[in-house]
């Protein structure tokens, strides 16, 4: 099975419904740590940040950029 890295980075809520679309995960704890649960504080959702996924689909950076979210850099990593 194949598994894919990359990093997507974005301002605006982060689109949770693309976690079960591409077949994907945040990598470690810190990645799941920047996909805020959106009735945290609202401060938090105007602030960049980026989360590092692993999944066996490659990204659809289309999709993603939809929703205000760039697709870093993707690798095969096996």
């Amino acid at each position: 099975m194949k598994i894919f890295e990359y990093t997507v980075e974005g301002i605006s809520h982060f689109p949770l419904d693309m976690l079960r679309r591409d077949r994907c995960w945040p990598r470690r704890t810190e990645d799941a740590l920047n996909i805020p649960i959106p009735d945290m504080t609202e401060g938090h959702f105007f602030k960049k940040r980026s989360v590092t996924l692993q999944g066996i689909c490659p990204p659809t950076s289309e999709r993603w950029n939809s929703f205000g979210w760039d697709v870093g850099v993707t690798k095969e990593i096996r």
